[in-house]
């Protein structure tokens, strides 16, 4: 069947007004803790990046084992605590539009089948565009090398078309695989076939459907981290200015580094202000993500929607 762009913009809205209380009691805790996660460890994550890029291009090899063990520390807490909490998130924003599984509760704190099948095909699923972008990369240089024959216009010609056939090439994969999450949770499974072949034939459509999305979702998060945005600007445009400078890329990084580490410190008079609001953004965009997809899966697959909800309507008319 074909993709219901425009209904499925509504019923995602509809759904999020008529839940609102319940999606707040199932992430706030999900949310709270990733927040509290990024505040602890991301600053002196950040910090180790900075050592290891002070080193220079030929660091000594003591100093630079040191500062990458702190690097490897803290990204490892990261990643951690991410793979534990995300997933748990994403089942809690998931499981009633999904298969109307209802809290309970006055929260959501479980890490059981629905998290384990998310995180797998999460990982699987960023190990595929890993390969997608370096199989696209060799073959975008292998062009870009003959190309390079005919001249410098043609070598940059060739390397920009090859950037945008990978990008466009990622961009379709994502489409195929955007109910990855609730197609794991709806068939206990990692999702991968009955999602690839539920978005068969409405990559359009769906791609209509997320930037509907993206026009809402964007400036929600931006508005709330915007007054802690402003000293960040000139930082990135010393970044683009460097282009494929190394030596001044790393220069024009460490101040970038710098300001992240110092603004989500718990020194900084600013984190009251920061942890609400980066509590909220996030908050507001694991929700609205997250329905989106649950709608787009149960639209795709002609789902009946879960009893009593204010929103069956909207999913049925």
């Amino acid at each position: 069947m074909a993709f219901p762009v425009i209904k499925a913009f509504k019923t995602t809205f509809a759904y999020l007004q008529s839940r609102a209380v319940e999606l707040l009691k199932a992430l706030w805790l999900p949310v709270a803790l990733l927040v509290a996660l990024q505040i602890y460890a991301a600053p002196p994550f950040f910090d180790a990046m900075i050592k290891i890029l002070e080193l220079g291009p030929e660091p000594d090899p003591a100093e630079a084992g040191a500062h990458l063990g702190a690097f490897m520390k803290w990204g490892g807490f990261l990643v951690l605590g991410s793979a534990l909490l995300m997933p748990m998130a994403t089942v809690a924003s998931l499981r009633h539009i999904v298969r109307g599984d209802d809290l309970g509760g006055f929260f959501y704190f479980q890490y059981g089948g629905d998290e384990l099948r998310v995180l797998a095909g999460y990982l699987l699923f960023s190990l595929m565009l890993m390969l997608i972008t370096i199989v696209g990369g060799l073959g975008a240089a292998a062009i870009t090398l003959i190309f390079a024959l005919a001249g410098p216009a043609a070598s940059t010609m060739a390397k920009g078309l090859g950037e945008l056939i990978i990008n466009l090439v990622t961009f379709w994969f994502r489409l195929r695989l955007c109910v990855l999450f609730p197609a794991a949770i709806a068939t206990r499974t990692i999702g991968f076939g009955v999602s690839w072949e539920a978005t068969k034939g409405n990559v359009l459509r769906l791609a209509a459907f997320w930037i509907l999305m993206g026009l809402v979702l964007i400036p929600a998060s931006l508005i709330l981290l915007a007054p802690f945005a402003g000293d960040f600007f000139p930082l990135f445009e010393q970044i683009v200015a460097a282009g494929e400078d190394e030596e001044a890329a790393r220069a024009a990084l460490i101040p970038l580094l710098q300001r992240m580490s110092d603004l989500m410190s718990v020194e900084n008079p600013q984190i009251f202000l920061l942890a609400p609001a980066l509590a909220a953004s996030t908050f507001l965009s694991t929700a609205i993500a997250n329905v989106a997809s649950g709608a787009a899966w149960r639209l795709l697959t002609d789902h009946a929607a879960p009893a009593g909800d204010a929103h069956s309507s909207a999913m049925a008319a």
